[in-house]
């Protein structure tokens, strides 16, 4: 493994000590070894899952190492993609399909390095062979497509190896952030292969992953970097809390079958693709469906502030739909402003309903450097800042105190979580960098420039007003499809929020926030979809090989199983008409999908085995309804 992976392993371990280096490479390759979306993954999973012990990381890192099974009934039927030999557990098209694009293995040139040997001749087909191979990572693909001028990327990224547009191969290995890369430096989300024009997202989701969050990753990164939604028949995904028919919609539903971009969708094609397009990929292209498409000079302005994937803002979380237009909005017209004065945010609502998670993604957002900030654990306001002299341990300042003076005059971002935890004499320390971006290092006594810097404070404090306010609003909040309706009403839920907090914080605090935006509670069909995040994120879990060590402590027990949701829809929603609560959101489907899921799945493991190998077959199991109307978690085949 790249050494600058093994930083990222220890970053998350530093951050998560019960999380062992085998999870923290686990969550790296499933999210193409972007710390932050791994840093967030693995937090969804120690909600889900009880602690992990520890161990030494030693699964292979290649992303692109995988097989796809075939999704007949029986699932004997295991076919191998790409010359792969790691088991899928994701449902996908026949390779053998007249369709669907047949991506010839590339040879690997054993001297291409990471460094163009002549940068006058940009080298794809041996660029694409070693990412093919698994030989360069996100990190070497950006250092090798940086030698390269704007033109000549544009040409090449989206030129043909044999018969294939490049890009077809970047997407085949799934990982995300080779994919947001090569898309970054001009390929076209949007290229299509054959006289049929063959989209690139529908092959990503025929072509599937090593895992459903896999295969859901990419089509999200695809769409959120302009992956036209419409060359997907709309009855596909509207409604998309709905089981689709197994061969797909009926002919009635196919208004936009006719359409030009769509000539690829014969009814065979429909067939697998209902089979294969999940309950996620289905809500992210209707997400997608209700975006406004942005002006050329919003556009412009993302790009040239290096933030061009606040596009995608609306595919970053669940749900919160009202939340993420107006952090877009705020954030294109802050931008625009190029003004040196800070941006204070205040995310209020529920926990468990996207606050944090999307404030962690947000350095993402705006390729800004992010400071995260634990109020829980600072009572006053020397253990945040640090003391000042002549008090013992000035001279260490802070990580936050450090922090702010290292970014100095930079744009930056500091996000305070559980903000509601603080006290009054942190809330007076800030009103200076709030007011006008100046603030005192404890070290020495230097005012530094934060004009630059964003400030989120996620807080619960408003939850009553929230929760009141959506009851008597429900309608208009969670059906209506009109954004200015939406608007006027929200803006009214702004002012009884900023009256609550300046009851709870203070005056002079609340007359230095920017805006207060508020995030709902989830509607039936969210937190369905939350489920079926939570279902991702344990099948990541227990699709990790099983590990038996010489030391105890490093085993892992529970692996080798493959697990497959039976009509999504309808088991999602039955999970979350079970488990959601409003006041602890996610969590409290997290804690469902636990209890009715995750402990009978790894009971009946346990009780159909004899013993643990690192080599055991795979173990199937369904996800499904009853005929009583209970979710039952059925042993479908054990090789052993």
């Amino acid at each position: 493994m790249a050494s600058r992976s093994e930083e990222y392993i220890d970053q998350i371990v530093k951050q998560f000590p019960k999380c062992s280096r085998d999870t923290a490479s686990n969550c790296l390759e499933l999210c193409g070894n972007d710390v932050d979306e791994a840093i967030i993954m693995y937090k969804g999973i120690e909600e889900l899952l009880p602690p992990d012990p520890s161990s030494d990381g030693d699964d292979d890192d290649d992303s692109d190492d995988q097989t796809q099974r075939s999704d007949d009934k029986s699932r004997s039927a295991v076919e191998e993609v790409n010359g792969s030999d790691s088991e899928s557990i994701v449902e996908v098209v026949d390779q053998g399909s007249a369709w669907m694009p047949k991506l010839p293995t590339l040879p690997v040139v054993d001297d291409f390095t990471k460094y163009p040997r002549d940068r006058s001749i940009f080298e794809l087909r041996e660029l694409v062979g070693a990412i093919q191979a698994g030989k360069f990572d996100s990190h070497s693909v950006t250092d090798y497509l940086g030698y390269y001028g704007e033109e000549s990327l544009k040409a090449n990224l989206n030129a043909d190896i044999d018969g294939y547009p490049a890009i077809f191969y970047i997407v085949a290995t799934n990982d995300v952030g080779i994919i947001r890369q090569w898309i970054k430096h001009g390929g076209d989300p949007n290229a299509t292969w054959g006289p049929e024009k063959f989209p690139l997202i529908a092959f990503s989701v025929l072509h599937g992953g090593k895992t459903m969050y896999q295969a859901s990753k990419t089509l999200a990164t695809l769409l959120r970097f302009g992956a036209d939604y419409r060359v997907i028949p709309r009855s596909f995904y509207e409604p998309y809390c709905r089981d689709l028919p197994e061969d797909g919609p009926v002919q009635a539903e196919l208004h936009d079958i006719g359409d030009e971009n769509k000539r690829w969708c014969t009814a065979e094609v429909r067939s697998h693709l209902a089979r294969a397009l999940n309950l996620s990929q289905r809500y992210d292209l209707h997400r997608s469906s209700k975006a406004h498409k942005h002006s050329g000079r919003e556009e412009e302005l993302l790009v040239r502030q290096s933030a061009e994937e606040v596009l995608g803002l609306h595919q970053m979380i669940v749900a919160q739909s009202i939340a993420t237009r107006w952090l877009q909005r705020k954030l294109l017209v802050y931008l625009a402003g190029q003004k040196q004065k800070p941006l204070i945010l205040v995310f209020a609502g529920p926990s468990g309903h996207g606050k944090t998670e999307l404030a962690r993604r947000f350095g993402d957002l705006v390729s800004l450097d992010l400071h995260v900030v634990d109020c829980t654990i600072f009572k006053h306001d020397n253990e945040l800042f640090g003391p000042r002299p002549p008090y013992s341990g000035h001279e260490d300042g802070s990580p936050l105190n450090n922090f702010l003076v290292r970014k100095a005059g930079e744009r930056s971002i500091v996000f305070m979580d559980e903000f509601e935890k603080t006290s009054k004499d942190i809330h007076n320390t800030l009103l200076l960098p709030f007011q006008d971006g100046r603030y005192e290092d404890r070290r020495n006594g230097k005012i530094v420039d934060c004009s630059k810097t964003m400030w989120i404070l996620a807080t619960n404090q408003l939850d009553d007003t929230i929760d009141s306010f959506c009851d008597q609003n429900q309608k208009v909040l969670f059906q209506s499809e009109d954004d200015k309706v939406q608007d006027r009403l929200m803006e009214k839920l702004r002012g009884q929020l900023r009256e609550k907090f300046i009851t709870h914080f203070g005056a002079p605090l609340a007359g230095r926030i920017t805006e207060i935006i508020p995030f709902l509670p989830f509607s039936q069909p969210e937190s369905a979809i939350i489920v079926h995040r939570a279902l991702m994120n344990l099948e990541m879990e227990v699709t990790r090989r099983v590990h038996i060590s010489t030391h105890k402590e490093d085993d892992i027990y529970v692996g080798n199983i493959s697990m497959r949701i039976m009509k999504d829809a309808t088991v999602c929603s039955k999970l979350a008409d079970d488990g959601y609560d409003k006041k602890t959101g996610a969590r409290s489907i997290a804690q469902a999908v636990e209890r009715i899921v995750e402990d009978p799945l790894i009971s009946h493991y346990l009780k159909n085995g004899d013993e643990f190998n690192e080599n055991q077959p795979m173990t199937y199991f369904d996800i499904d309804i009853n005929v009583d109307d209970e979710i039952e978690v059925r042993l479908v085949l054990d090789s052993s």
